[in-house]
């Protein structure tokens, strides 16, 4: 099903990059990809006021000469406010002048441009899977027509729900609908829609990508990449200091289908640089359920597991396994990724069975939004609009932010091409401040992260201790081997772009 033109008008608010022209393109290995190797990084406070011009001319009003006596202190004129997200404005605005396009660039004329997003909201199995997405595009959208659209075009957002198992019919209605960008979208089984994709033209920003096919597509920029061939390791390398025992004997657990599978692998892969040894690797439940977690537990303790890795969804699956697990004496750390930071995940823990949960994020947690601008602003229009927060939609928010970064540079002509190339050309991108570093351009993850712990109902930081900051090395963005499957099944050309389905 498709919300068709579906345009939002709510007040001001800003997962994007930061365009950086003269930076490396996607095909060359860029060496301004993230920040320096540091121990920490604090996310820069948000300047609030724009500069004011002393030097212009001053008109006295009087006509003639307009000199004035040289004790005179020229008056000077006020300077509009730049509406600011974060740490830079807001990519969105009337414009300079009039556009000139004339209809003929899909989903573009002079008025209007058409992207699409998505999610699994109407999968059956978790009714709202990842709506969160769509809640922060629909939000950032209706603010930035209200601060006068992408160079004065309104932007109409439609809606696809994939349902999880529905990507092909939601791509193809995508591109039939004449759409000019994929922008914030998210599905689970984002390989299945490659084909039609690449087959109608039509590129992505999205809040994530799954697959190693479309995470390394033709035309695909991510926000905060999570390419198939290199990884961040802030949390093996983290982990390993802290666990240096538990490290020692680490088990996966992860759902029976390609997106966990490949999580898995990259997790394998990074990790054991840095100490980690596993004592089992192939063990998988069902992604639609299972009905009993005992035997998961059983054979996790057989292998000898002090520490469990996890891929999958917080609820119920996790929830249930961690259940499971504590009741049957199987009370070690479990460590996952950041889509499982999460308020619902972090509600249902009454119980205290997810306590052992410590969950790798690049995001300035919600929780400390007061020293961070950008987050702030983020729950505040997230709140104005009421929409669900999740570290998802900061990712949808960097992820618009960084396309509307990339079309408003092309000014009065709106094409892909130009657009594109924008894209091509960021390679230092934290979301206005949402975010650590990224080179979305080049299609390398960020070198900084932190780990958050939950305890109780609250999740807590980890590591490194110290509010508002990331634990940072160069060496912490490693390469995985060339023989994962999904590395294998992509076909990398030269370039890191996946050739698994090349149109020619």
């Amino acid at each position: 099903m498709s919300r068709s033109g579906f345009r939002i008008a709510a007040a001001a608010a800003a997962f994007a990059l930061i365009a950086a022209s003269c930076g490396k393109d996607r095909d060359e290995s860029s060496d301004t990809t993230v920040a320096p190797s540091t121990t920490a990084t604090t996310a820069p406070p948000a300047s609030t006021e724009a500069p004011v011009d002393t030097t212009a001319p001053v008109d006295s009003g009087v006509g003639g000469d307009t000199t004035l006596p040289a004790e005179t202190t020229p008056p000077t004129e006020p300077v509009p406010d730049v509406a600011m997200f974060g740490d830079a404005p807001w990519p969105c605005g009337p414009g300079d002048g009039a556009n000139t396009d004339t209809g003929a660039e899909v989903g573009v004329t002079a008025d209007s441009v058409t992207i699409a997003t998505g999610d699994d909201a109407g999968y059956a199995g978790s009714p709202g899977l990842n709506h969160e997405m769509t809640d922060t595009m629909e939000a950032f959208v209706g603010a930035c027509n209200e601060l006068g659209g992408s160079n004065g075009r309104q932007i109409v957002l439609d809606y696809y729900d994939a349902k999880l198992f529905e990507v092909g019919p939601a791509i193809q209605a995508a591109c039939d609908a004449g759409t000019f960008f994929l922008v914030g979208e998210g599905w689970a089984f984002d390989v299945q829609q490659e084909e039609i994709r690449l087959g109608c033209g039509l590129p992505a920003v999205p809040t994530y990508g799954t697959s190693a096919a479309f995470a390394h597509g033709k035309d695909v920029f991510v926000s905060i990449p999570n390419p198939s061939d290199e990884t961040t390791a802030v949390v093996y390398a983290q982990l390993a200091e802290i666990f240096p025992d538990e490290t020692k004997s680490v088990a996966a657990l992860v759902g029976a289908f390609a997106a966990t599978q490949e999580s898995r692998d990259r997790a394998i892969g990074a990790s054991e640089q840095f100490g980690w040894n596993w004592v089992s690797k192939t063990i998988e439940y069902n992604p639609v359920g299972e009905a009993d977690w005992t035997p998961f537990v059983k054979q996790l303790r057989d292998a000898g597991a002090t520490m469990v890795y996890w891929s999958g969804t917080c609820l119920p699956g996790l929830q249930l396994f961690m259940q499971t697990a504590k009741a049957n004496g199987l009370d070690v750390p479990v460590v996952t990724d950041a889509n499982h930071y999460a308020r619902t995940c972090a509600d249902a823990n009454t119980d205290g069975a997810l306590d052992n949960l410590y969950v790798r994020l690049a995001t300035i947690p919600f929780e400390e939004a007061d020293i961070n601008p950008a987050t702030q602003q983020y729950l505040d229009l997230m709140a104005e609009t009421g929409g669900d927060i999740a570290v998802l939609g900061v990712q949808a928010a960097s992820s618009f932010l960084l396309w509307a970064t990339a079309a408003s540079q092309c000014g009065g002509e709106l094409t892909r091409a130009c657009t594109l190339e924008n894209l091509k050309n960021t390679h230092d991108w934290t979301g206005h401040g949402l975010h650590a570093a990224s080179d979305p351009g080049g299609n390398h993850p960020p070198t900084c992260g932190a780990v958050l712990h939950l305890q109780g109902t609250e999740y807590v930081r980890f590591a490194p201790e110290e509010r508002g900051t990331f634990a940072c090395d160069d060496a912490w963005v490693v390469k995985l081997p060339s023989d994962l499957p999904a590395v294998v099944a992509a076909k990398l050309d030269e370039n890191r772009i996946s050739q698994q389905f090349a149109t020619g």
